[in-house]
């Protein structure tokens, strides 16, 4: 029995590492549709019970506009030959959404993330990750302020708890507070 868990696990392992959208919860930046050329296309999948995917609204290749990935998540806003590109929205179909900039298809500068948990980093990104000064939000109302790295992984900063303050370090997303 444990060994057919772990053959499984084997197989299972890749499937979750990937992300249909390639938004970089993160992965790369290849985002290009695997049946298109261009994020223009305006696609009909008969397998998806015939929903729309691809570019549903507006010019995703030099513009604005609304593309849908195959796997149901949206994103809206600028695209610049071919890439997301300055100000957008992106839905992720388990409910987190992302909103903020891009550079070259990825992350960058300002944006607030809420993560399905209800938990919210407000702050910068870089290269597609949590990375810079930002805040992130317990749903509990705890919140941690400081310089954070390794998209999130990593940093130090000041936990507020019940108008209390105190210094922490985050280590391999572990909060260790004085």
């Amino acid at each position: 029995m444990k060994l057919s868990f772990r053959i499984c696990g084997l197989f299972l392992l890749p499937m979750l590492l990937t992300c249909a959208s390639q938004d970089t919860k993160d992965v790369d930046s290849s985002n290009q549709d695997t049946k298109s050329n261009s994020r223009n296309a305006n696609l009909e999948d008969p397998e998806k019970g015939g929903k729309k995917f691809g570019c549903i609204e507006g010019n995703c290749v030099n513009g604005t506009g609304k593309y849908v990935y195959d796997n149901g998540d949206i994103y809206t806003g600028s695209f610049k030959n071919d890439l997301r590109e300055g100000a957008g929205n992106f839905l992720y179909t388990d409910g987190e959404k992302f909103n903020g900039t891009y550079a070259e298809d990825k992350k960058q500068g300002p944006g607030e993330y809420n993560f399905k948990n209800g938990d919210k980093y407000v702050g910068e990104f870089l290269n597609g990750q949590i990375n810079g000064k930002g805040t992130y939000s317990f749903k509990d109302g705890k919140s941690v302020s400081g310089d954070f790295t390794s998209d999130g992984q990593e940093g130090i900063g000041v936990l507020t708890d019940d108008g209390k303050a105190r210094n922490c370090k985050i280590a391999g997303r572990k909060l260790l507070c004085e």
